[in-house]
């Protein structure tokens, strides 16, 4: 079979609708999760089309009936794999130690950790690859937003949110152990007392400049990258004082 048929055989194969998580057994959720797993890294090492569904079941075992029931067919098998892979990459951002640190060093720390993690080759490739594919999947781009940048910008709302609030500064509502702040477009401060507002902020200039850079050149050396996260740390803090003082004089 040529290339091309190849692809459009791909482009063609039938899909059906996922089983739901809640109707799994406990041997079908591990099954299930093997799958994203085995399946992330075939996609990352030879992308979608060179990846077979033979070839992840030859590692993993089980049958396609598993794939059709549990992600609908290879399409939604390759989106979970992508989401599996953000959160395989950015897991280690949740264990940053940041106690008894300032707004400021949290940030840098939180900054460069997010460097670390999401510049290594592994991670450079998920981002190829989820960009090569976006257009032919129309449901990945909000797939890998929603498992990498939006993950990592409510890890610094969480953070940016309790120290704003330990500050007792204006306009910071005491955080929620239950509940992250709102990450959604639609939901913006305008008065940059917003702690989502400011981790997107944060998280597009500590990650963005550097993450495409690594697309065509080696990735950023360590001192750039901390050079990275303590410019755009000091920004937003100065972007919150500025307009703080600026709602404080408007309020006198």
């Amino acid at each position: 079979m040529s290339g091309r048929a190849a692809q459009e055989r791909a482009g063609r194969e039938k899909t059906t609708a996922p089983r739901c998580p809640s109707r799994r057994t406990e041997r079908g959720t591990a099954a299930c999760a093997e799958l994203r797993r085995v399946a992330a890294e075939m996609f990352l090492a030879h992308g979608y089309d060179g990846t077979h569904l033979d070839a992840i079941l030859a590692e993993v075992g089980g049958s396609k009936t598993n794939i059709y029931a549990f992600f609908g067919g290879k399409e939604g098998l390759f989106e979970a794999a992508i989401a599996h892979a953000c959160a395989d990459i950015l897991a280690p951002l949740e264990e940053v130690a940041l106690d008894g640190l300032s707004l400021e060093d949290g940030l840098t720390r939180l900054g460069r950790a997010m460097l670390d993690l999401v510049l290594t080759p592994r991670s450079v490739a998920l981002y190829r690859l989820a960009i090569g594919c976006s257009a032919r999947f129309p449901r990945l781009g909000a797939v890998w937003f929603a498992s990498g940048p939006a993950v990592s910008q409510a890890v610094v709302a969480r953070f940016v949110a309790d120290r704003l609030h330990a500050a007792a500064l204006p306009g910071a509502a005491p955080p929620s152990a239950h509940a992250s702040p709102d990450l959604s477009p639609d939901h913006t401060d305008p008065s940059g007392r917003d702690p989502a507002l400011l981790a997107r902020l944060f998280h597009d200039m500590t990650v963005q400049e550097l993450l495409y850079r690594a697309l065509f050149e080696p990735a950023a050396g360590e001192d750039a990258r901390t050079t990275a996260a303590r410019l755009a740390a000091r920004a937003v803090v100065a972007l919150f004082v500025t307009r703080n003082i600026r709602a404080d004089q408007e309020s006198i």
